[in-house]
């Protein structure tokens, strides 16, 4: 199957009958390969289901995007992982979302900016440093960091789909504005506050 024959295939709206045409197009692909790998129907229903729930939280069209790219040039019927991880990079591309290693080199090159006086090249390198701590980004090992930012980076990535906030970079707030001075109680519960969002 080529590229201008998918690309006229309408894309269901329903995950289920996207899941059973993707199957259909990776068994007329891959047909021997296809049948090795899933011999019988409990087997094919099992797989179905699997992909549903590993794809569900992905737009359609990403998921059709990267199984056409998939039929257009692999060899062998690629596994979930693969489509996973295709849909993703797929995903970078689209939204303009820099890979796991970029925003770490990111948020980690703060320095002694303020996170909300910094030209973010995405908002979810924001989020997953704030999750961090930018203390910690700054003063940590990077064989200590590095892969705790990764992991909540990833996370905020998968989360995304559903909590629009990720998108969104927070409100600066006006710190010049006058105010009466707080009393010991409220500056304790400031700096408390302020520890835990940047610490």
């Amino acid at each position: 199957m080529n590229g201008p024959l998918t690309s006229k295939i309408k894309i269901p709206k329903n995950k289920v009958e996207l899941i059973n045409l993707i199957f259909a197009e990776l068994e007329i692909t891959f047909h021997n390969q296809f049948h090795k790998a899933f011999p019988d129907e409990e087997t094919l229903s099992l797989a179905k289901q699997l992909w549903l729930a590993k794809l569900e939280k992905f737009e359609n069209e990403l998921i059709f995007e990267a199984i056409d790219k998939i039929i257009e040039t692999a060899k062998y019927l690629p596994s979930l992982s693969a489509v996973l991880n295709l849909i993703k990079e797929l995903k970078f591309k689209k939204f303009k979302v820099p890979s796991p290693n970029k925003a770490y080199i990111e948020a980690s090159s703060l320095g002694e900016i303020n996170p909300l006086d910094f030209s973010w090249s995405h908002p979810y390198v924001y989020h997953a440093g704030a999750k961090i701590g930018w203390y910690r980004l700054k003063t940590d090992s990077e064989f200590e960091i590095k892969k705790e930012f990764l992991e909540v980076y990833e996370e905020i990535l998968e989360e995304s789909e559903l909590n629009e906030s990720f998108a969104l970079l927070p409100e600066k707030k006006d710190n010049l504005v006058s105010e009466k001075p707080l009393d010991k109680k409220n500056q304790i519960e400031r700096l408390e506050a302020i520890k835990k969002k940047y610490l």
